[in-house]
């Protein structure tokens, strides 16, 4: 069988991204560096045959004296290419990676929403993925955290983000198989210095990972994509309870009805609410869903409670989920309410389709049975 060249498995990828989110300008996240400025010129090889509207986005975070112009660099390449582009400037700047990945984020949705768009690609590599891996597993995060970036997911930041989705088409491509191809085309990229500085946790997950052999991110990939495999069966499941039992009230809350899922399952399905009802943009810590859960599961005992800035009351038509207004200045309306739970569905949904694209078969993921079952599999253990 003749392998796809590079050029080939982009569009592949791109192609994967479901129709609708590719029909306004695609944005393109383009810092300068090797990844994306492979990710711009494949993106315009692609925009070119397919007629496709790219719009490519450079947030100068102003952190560093070479910010500028290397995001002038950029906007000289695009003109070279016919790309509009626009310089997008981070005005609060401070030294977090934190605070700058949400600010990077929450301008780059603003720009896309103002172009009229709703797909953002990034240039996030295999080689990023396994970093992920081993960030998380130094964390111990769960086998669920294991399965790490996704090819399509939503925008982190809420409630800039909303509607927008991000596509990662070169997350099964290395860096240095990237870098080859540039070079080759005589297109060169500047070099972040703050990639070299030993202070970022990710950098130096790097250095680790490029021992002799690189035989480590090999290992790495093959487990994340297990854990990927088994993330997509869990997101099925997870897309079916949010459609069958959950009801959305009028006043922007929800009757939620979990009792018949394992705990580990009851706690992700909670923590996906809990993102909605209260406008949040992570869940709350696993230690605390899991008290929440062993506490619900108590019931009748269970009277009540609040976590993430949601209240949590017994009803008669199942578990009703408030949020508490007062803490909660993004916490949506009913209409809103009603998207985002959908757009959850969808990225939980499309997560089985990736994989059933990726291994060359049809709806292989449809029917299949839950494989985490209360009396195998459960991280609430000895709680009181």
């Amino acid at each position: 069988m003749r392998q796809l060249d590079l050029p080939a498995r982009f569009v592949a990828a791109l192609e994967a991204v479901p129709g609708d989110l590719r029909a306004g300008p695609i944005g393109l996240a383009v810092s300068g560096g090797s990844d994306s400025v492979a990710l711009l010129t494949l993106a315009h090889l692609w925009a070119t045959k397919s007629g496709a509207s790219l719009i490519v986005l450079t947030v100068d975070h102003r952190l560093r004296p070479a910010s500028a112009a290397e995001a002038e660099t950029v906007a000289a390449l695009c003109e070279r290419l016919g790309l509009p582009h626009q310089t997008l400037h981070w005005q609060a700047p401070e030294a977090r990676q934190s605070a700058a990945r949400r600010a990077r984020h929450a301008l780059l949705a603003g720009a896309i929403k103002s172009a009229g768009g709703q797909l953002l690609l990034t240039g996030h590599t295999a080689d990023d993925q396994a970093e992920t891996f081993l960030m998380r597993a130094r964390q111990a995060s769960g086998w669920y955290g294991l399965a790490c970036m996704r090819g399509l997911s939503l925008s982190p930041v809420w409630p800039e983000g909303a509607g927008i989705w991000i596509a990662r088409p070169l997350l099964g491509e290395r860096r240095t198989h990237l870098r080859g191809w540039l070079t080759g085309q005589g297109i060169g990229w500047a070099d972040d210095p703050s990639n070299e500085n030993p202070a970022f946790e990710r950098v130096r997950a790097r250095a680790l990972l490029s021992g002799p052999g690189d035989k480590l991110t090999d290992r790495l990939l093959s487990c994340q994509q297990r854990f990927a495999l088994l993330r997509a069966i869990e997101d099925a499941a997870l897309a079916d309870w949010l459609g069958q039992s959950v009801t959305l009230l009028p006043e922007g809350a929800a009757i939620a009805r979990p009792e018949k899922l394992p705990p580990e399952r009851t706690a992700r399905a909670l923590a996906t609410l809990i993102q909605c009802l209260a406008g949040r943009e992570t869940p709350p810590r696993t230690e605390n869903l899991a008290a929440l859960v062993a506490r619900i599961r108590g019931a009748p005992a269970f009277q009540g409670a609040t976590l993430g800035g949601v209240r949590f009351r017994p009803d008669r038509r199942g578990l009703k989920l408030s949020p508490e207004r007062a803490r909660n200045l993004n916490a949506p309306d009913c209409a809103a309410l009603g998207q985002r739970i959908g757009a959850f569905r969808r990225l939980f949904l499309n997560s089985a389709q990736e994989i059933a694209a990726g291994s060359g078969k049809e709806s292989f993921l449809q029917d299949v049975p839950p494989i985490f079952c209360p009396d195998t599999v459960s991280f609430v253990r000895d709680l009181p």
